[in-house]
């Protein structure tokens, strides 16, 4: 209606400083910067190689047992066995060395060293850091703390034609537009009640300081023409209710909107206890881009405390059962908590640079949450096998009964812990660099919110690595022999036989060995099932749909909300548009164009051109479609046909459905660039650890079957409202973009995992069934154990209310969960048996490259 507006849902929330940063320089920047390091890590690493070679003529401790005698495929030196973390030694000899020698120098050699040398060092820095990032997380430093300083974005893409749209629709020199939704008023037999309670009350909102414009449908009715008009468009088409518009002083600072509303608030609390007396169910709420906000943002912290306090202890329950007691189950989870405050405060300093919407905070915790663990865990575990075999070689048994002195054990303890760095160490940061390539494909994207999600999600899986190799370590170190004494929980009757049942043991024989050999000696078979397991989840995938809808990120029965809901509902003339139409020519002029606007299907409402706010030679005029689903195909392919149409003069179309296409048409542009990052440096870098061209192409296939798989079967879940989730008609375009990047990125983080240990057999001369199947041994139970976990974090965030949480932990789960089970335990050794030694195949000039910058694991 001309005259007046109604504050719908999509405005910019105050508080970034919304400054743009080079997007593709900083893309080539962050690549140029991971090929120098990777190339700096495996200049480092063949050098440790080399000095290692030249210093020790015999290995301290060999990696894998020897070949069985029946298996003659490789010629190479076998190397002698390696006794489990359960065996237990004899008495000590007496010229057994009281410590095995420490690990060979190189990149993670030297920071093992450093860290076990002076691990309170490395912990008071980071706790340091955790403080100042916490503070400024919460309290702000005077800037304003996180939550305070978040957006909700109108616009995804900017400079598309609905962003246009949206900034002529709402130009910066307008004040802030709030609608007041007063609901519980029968109108049709309390009218006179009604005009004169808000004879009074009217005066009383006018006067909030900082209010310059009230309009209410009572002051209208009796003006001739238009204003009659408007003012049956402000009173419920059920007679049930009424709006008020308020419109705040365009001069007012941020603290005098804060004023402002406060005031407001006051005023809107009267004006209820004043209509409360003649209408006892009277209801009085408020719709502006501050509420809003506020509904996400309360409704963001809410879903993150819910998803962490399930998350957490279900994630701490599980450890204690991998490791058989409450401190080293604990390790993971500290390390993790570190990364979260810590993260918290980058994305607190992204604010400074970016627009960083409210919603996707809780998408940066749940992946820094995960891989924390997941790489928390792996740490451990490694630590709990080299101090195993660190006790052996000295002459101590490995089940605790004997526990060296304290000078002894520190020195065990120490060398352990190098080793896990200088091992697993290598693999977490493979993997945290491989995710974090994965997720800079989105980078690419038009859309700033996508490229802020890239930019944070790096960040906080930089620091799950770092927090792995730095902070876990460290306190292995300060613990000390804690860790090498049985845990009270294995006292406890079960507890022990569970533990061995599925905890972290590091046998060479067991269910994922004997699993391995079932594949060698059927691997058709096995592919060929999983393959159509994997093509009947992925199924689905031809009826995926994405869609754009900020009213999704809405609370489920907030008070905003409610009224959001009662607009669209009650109040034709004042919904959101289908479609916010823009004309480069004057209101009078614009006949022709509201004739063709009127024809199209379904329209049932079509408002008179008005001029365009700020610039009268232009003109708007808003179009409501009749459709249930407002940025369904029949909406955008109207968006489609509006801006074909030739007037004579321009048109540009804005509106929910046209913001949706303009999103999802530059995903789907900016789609080859990304795949195309992902695909080389997934190429690049598993290459660089396995010297193979063959083992990089099949993971590449098979991740991205995987993630198909993934994507089809949260489509089925959410279309249908399976297994308690919301029936949705489509998913998020946001959560599609990230399951695929992050997806991507998980899938890989269990292929390094695997492949570490397959080539470390290799490497060792065991043939290659042989070396998949102690890989998979090796790395069976920590990769099954981690996915557990990390599948009980993304559930836990499911139990919030947003849907988009719900869709990226679901999507994520499934990924994990079919990634960690069909694709390692079946698929992978399957196609590794197949290929057998053509597995670490590679060209002579990649070879030889491989060998001046082999990642020797």
């Amino acid at each position: 209606m001309r005259g007046w507006k109604v504050t719908t849902m999509d405005k910019r929330i105050p508080g970034g400083a919304g400054r743009s940063l080079p997007w593709r320089p900083l893309g080539l920047a962050l690549g140029a910067v991971a090929v120098v390091a990777g190339a700096g890590i495996a200049w480092s690493w063949r050098r440790a190689r080399i000095r290692a070679v030249e210093t020790s003529p015999t290995r301290t401790r060999p990696l894998v047992p020897p070949v069985a005698p029946d298996d003659t495929r490789r010629t190479e030196p076998q190397a002698a066995p390696v006794p489990g973390p359960e065996a237990v030694a004899p008495a000590p000899p007496a010229a057994a060395p009281a410590v095995a020698p420490a690990p060979s120098a190189g990149l993670f050699g030297h920071l093992g060293h450093a860290v076990s040398g002076h691990p309170w060092v490395f912990l008071v820095a980071w706790l340091l850091i955790a403080g100042l990032a916490g503070f400024g997380t919460f309290v702000g430093f005077g800037q304003g703390g996180l939550f305070d300083r978040m957006t909700n974005s109108q616009s995804l893409v900017s400079g598309s034609e609905s962003d246009h749209v949206t900034k002529l629709m709402a130009p910066a020199d307008q004040g802030e537009s709030i609608t007041i939704v007063v609901t519980g008023v029968d109108l049709a037999t309390g009218m006179s009640q009604a005009t004169g309670i808000m004879s009074s009350q009217r005066l009383a909102l006018a006067s909030v300081s900082g209010v310059s414009h009230i309009v209410d449908p009572f002051a209208l009715l009796g003006a001739p023409g238009p204003a009659s008009a408007q003012a049956q468009a402000m009173l419920s088409a059920n007679r049930d209710g009424f709006l008020i518009q308020v419109s705040l002083d365009p001069a007012l600072d941020k603290a005098g909107r804060d004023a402002a509303h406060s005031r407001l608030d006051t005023a809107m609390a009267n004006l209820r206890t004043a209509l409360s007396a003649q209408f006892p169910d009277a209801g009085v709420a408020s719709i502006s881009s501050r509420a809003i906000g506020d509904a996400i943002i309360g409704q963001v912290q809410s879903d993150l405390l819910t998803g962490e306090a399930i998350s957490l202890p279900v994630a701490l329950i599980l450890l204690i059962i991998v490791f058989g007691g409450v401190v080293a189950a604990g390790l993971p989870l500290a390390g993790a908590i570190v990364s979260i405050v810590i993260g918290l405060g980058a994305v607190w300093g992204l604010t400074f640079w970016l627009n960083v919407d409210s919603f996707i905070l809780n998408i940066i915790t749940i992946i820094g949450l995960a891989l924390s663990v997941d790489y928390g865990l792996l740490i451990v575990s490694r630590y709990r096998e080299e101090l195993a075999a660190t006790l052996l070689s000295a002459g101590f048994p490995t089940d605790g009964s004997v526990v060296p002195d304290k000078a002894t054990s520190r020195a065990l303890v120490r060398t352990a812990a190098q080793r896990a760095i200088a091992t697993a160490g290598r693999t977490v940061t493979f993997s945290a660099v491989t995710i974090a390539c994965a997720m800079s494909a989105l980078l690419t994207m038009t859309s700033d919110l996508l490229r802020t999600i890239a930019v944070a999600g790096i960040a906080v899986t930089l620091l799950a690595v770092l927090m792995a190799v730095m902070v876990v370590p460290a306190l292995i170190v300060i613990a000390n022999r804690v860790l090498i004494r049985p845990s009270v929980l294995t006292r406890i009757p079960g507890v022990r036989v569970v533990t061995r049942a599925v905890g972290d043991a590091a046998s060479d024989h067991g269910i994922f060995s004997r699993l391995a050999r079932r594949v060698h000696a059927h691997p058709w078979i096995f592919m060929a099932i999983v393959l159509v397991i994997l093509g009947v989840m992925a199924s689905p995938i031809r009826s995926f749909t994405m869609r754009t809808v900020f009213a999704d990120y809405l609370p489920a029965g907030n008070a905003t909300t409610l009224a959001y809901e009662t607009l669209q509902a009650d109040y034709p003339a004042a919904r959101a548009a289908s479609l916010i139409v823009v004309a480069d020519t004057p209101p009078a002029d614009a006949a022709p164009l509201l004739m063709k606007l009127q024809g199209l299907p379904e329209a049932d409402f079509v408002s008179p051109p008005a001029p365009l706010p700020g610039d009268p030679s232009r003109s708007f005029i808003n179009v409501h479609l009749a459709y249930d689903n407002q940025v369904g195909s029949e909406v955008t392919d109207q968006v489609s046909t509006v801006r074909g149409w030739d007037l004579g003069y321009d048109l540009m179309v804005g509106g929910p459905a046209a913001l949706q296409k303009d999103f999802i048409d530059s995903v789907l542009a900016s789609a080859p660039q990304a795949l195309a990052v992902m695909a080389a440096a997934v190429l690049v870098l598993l290459f660089l650890m396995t010297g193979s061209l063959i083992v990089p192409v099949k993971a590449l296939v098979i991740n991205s079957l995987s993630l198909v798989a993934s994507l089809g079967t949260t489509s089925w879940i959410f279309t249908n409202g399976h297994f308690g989730m919301p029936q949705t008609a489509g998913i998020e375009t946001i959560i599609a973009a990230c399951a695929v990047s992050f997806g991507f990125g998980l899938a890989m983080d269990y292929e390094v995992f695997l492949l570490a240990r397959i080539k470390e057999a290799w490497d060792a001369g065991l043939p290659n069934d042989r070396a998949v199947e102690l890989g998979l041994q090796r790395s069976g139970r920590i990769i099954t154990s981690a996915a557990a976990i990390i599948v009980a974090v993304f559930i836990g965030f499911t139990f919030g209310k947003m849907i988009a949480i719900k869709e990226i932990g679901v999507v994520l789960a499934v990924t994990v969960i079919t990634d960690a089970t069909l694709v390692r335990l079946l698929l992978v050794p399957s196609t590794m048996t197949i290929l057998g030694k053509w597995n670490w195949w590679a060209p002579r000039p990649l070879k030889r490259l491989y060998t001046h910058l082999g990642f020797l694991h």
